[in-house]
């Protein structure tokens, strides 16, 4: 008697029958996916908790009549050299499959490098600015950019010569005269910031830039003006100080110059 064996290759030797083509098939039971035996009693379940299912309408399975199998199903069985043949056509069809899916995911990855080619290149500048930059918003900033791909915005390219240009112009930032010296200045106004105490009341951190690039701050009350402003004042040098790696120069006692000096 031939061999019969299943598609998994397992020897088959229970009840064969043939299907209208006239092949040995056998049939393989189909559970029942609408019910589950619960504490002992099968029945309808109506979902998961847990990963566990539950049935909380006691109710019978309507699918199966409670027997736990849903149907019947042909599966095919195959003399030994029909398994062999199968398994070589599955063999050569997974071949090609793989082949296709490695030649369309090389597709894919050369169309996305042209494309982030083409954008680095017509965004090089942009990028070359962005790489300057360093620091935690500046990281993620750059790394989003660089992922979307998509040219920058007006906003963007504002923001990021505004932070090139201020960083320049704090690596240019030294310290000016000595710690007492009298000096007259002109200072455009970048901040200021405000500090309230129960004690003191309302006092004023300037923070401002000379035209040379230097960084000058003034504790106190005296008004030098809005962020924006230049204004020429004379004062006494009282601290030379690094914040961030930036230079900055502490002034106190400051008087406004009416006109500026030449």
């Amino acid at each position: 008697m031939t061999k019969l064996f299943t598609r998994q290759g397992d020897e088959f030797t229970g009840t064969i029958e043939t299907n209208d083509a006239g092949k040995a098939v056998r049939f393989v039971s189909v559970a029942c996916d609408r019910c589950r035996v619960i504490n002992g009693q099968r029945l309808w379940v109506m979902g998961t908790e847990n990963g566990r299912p539950y049935s909380k309408t006691g109710f019978q399975c309507w699918t199966c009549n409670n027997t736990g199998v849903r149907g019947t199903r042909q599966e095919r069985l195959f003399t030994e050299s029909e398994l062999a043949r199968a398994n070589k056509t599955a063999a050569t069809r997974a071949t090609r499959k793989a082949d296709a899916d490695r030649a369309a995911r090389e597709q894919i990855e050369a169309t996305r490098a042209a494309k982030d080619s083409e954008f680095r290149a017509a965004c090089g500048e942009f990028i070359a600015k962005l790489a300057t930059l360093n620091g935690e918003f500046w990281d993620g900033f750059r790394e989003s950019f660089l992922s979307r791909a998509v040219a920058p915005t007006e906003r963007q390219i504002a923001l990021v010569d505004a932070e090139v240009a201020k960083r320049a112009a704090n690596a240019a930032s030294a310290h000016i005269a000595a710690v007492g010296d009298k000096v007259t200045l002109t200072i455009t106004v970048e901040r200021i910031v405000v500090l309230q105490s129960q004690i003191y009341g309302t006092n004023y951190i300037t923070i401002g830039r000379t035209a040379e690039g230097c960084v000058v701050t003034y504790k106190g009350r005296v008004d030098l003006g809005g962020v924006g402003d230049t204004s020429t004042v004379k004062a006494t040098v009282c601290a030379h100080t690094v914040y961030n790696g930036v230079a900055q120069t502490g002034i106190q006692r400051p008087k406004l110059v009416e006109e500026v000096l030449g």
